[in-house]
């Protein structure tokens, strides 16, 4: 099964390319291209979905809204207008191991964080602009159990947003050591206190959830580390900003001493 997916028509195709020459922007992907007689089809991640058929009568009106609701091309992240023009991925600059990023979200409490809805996006593209053909709405939420535990919980989220229902997920896990004024290092690289590193690939599914011992080395700062892939329906994927399938989040700040263990005030994003 390929890991990247972009389909392309001879006849359209070259429109597409056209309407995204010359843009620019952060995180380029990468893609490979194929013939087909659908368009051009990119698979992405994106906080926002992109807007759906409607089929609704339109308000105060006696006409019905437009059925096709069309995403000018202009309107994508620009990791998908990468993608549609085939342009190579560069490594990403980020003080986190291989491109994990915190995808925005919030701390209700000293022991939670959640992070912001992600959306993985399958979209079929023309000249006219793209389309969505499967959505799958994904986040993570990181719990740290708190006083002398070094045992956190990972809760993977992953349901359909709009498309057919069918998709598959699987996740990879890593930790993360945060190294003050260094290069971060991994749990892999750091079992001397007991942390968990590398596990995965692993089939994941909505509300599922991992636990992991960090370590208990005190007055170190861990953070998890979660790469979610998603394979829509058709067998294609979704690719993340690093060019790579998936998307990498990363988790908040943990703080340890020998007594307590929680949230950190502030926390490191990857970016």
């Amino acid at each position: 099964m390929s890991r990247s997916h972009v389909r392309a028509a001879s006849v359209g195709a070259a429109g597409v390319l056209a309407a995204i020459a010359g843009v620019t922007g952060a995180a380029p992907v990468r893609a490979q291209v194929g013939q087909d007689s659908g368009g051009k089809d990119v698979g992405y991640f994106a906080y926002q979905p992109l807007a759906e058929q409607n089929r609704m009568v339109g308000f105060l009106s006696d006409r019905p809204l437009p059925e096709n609701v069309v995403t000018p091309v202009s309107g994508l992240p620009s990791s998908a207008r990468r993608l549609l023009a085939g342009r190579s991925a560069v490594t990403p600059q980020t003080d986190t191991p291989r491109g994990y990023k915190l995808r925005k979200g919030n701390t209700p409490t000293n022991y939670i964080y959640k992070s912001a809805d992600v959306y993985a996006i399958e979209a079929d593209c023309d000249s006219d602009g793209c389309r969505p053909v499967q959505q799958v709405k994904l986040a993570i939420k990181e719990y740290v159990r708190g006083r002398t535990s070094k045992i956190w919980e990972i809760t993977f989220y992953a349901s359909r947003y709009s498309g057919p229902s069918h998709f598959h997920m699987e996740y990879y896990y890593e930790c993360g050591v945060n190294i003050s004024g260094a290069k971060d290092k991994t749990c892999s690289t750091w079992k001397h206190d007991g942390a968990q590193g590398h596990a995965g690939p692993a089939t994941a599914v909505n509300k599922q959830y991992i636990v992991k011992n960090f370590g208990k080395t005190p007055v170190v700062t861990k953070f998890p580390m979660v790469n979610l892939l998603v394979t829509f329906n058709d067998g294609s994927e979704a690719i993340g900003d690093d060019g790579k399938p998936g998307e990498k989040f990363r988790g908040w700040d943990v703080c340890v001493t020998k007594t307590t263990t929680k949230l950190c005030h502030s926390t490191g994003d990857g970016s």
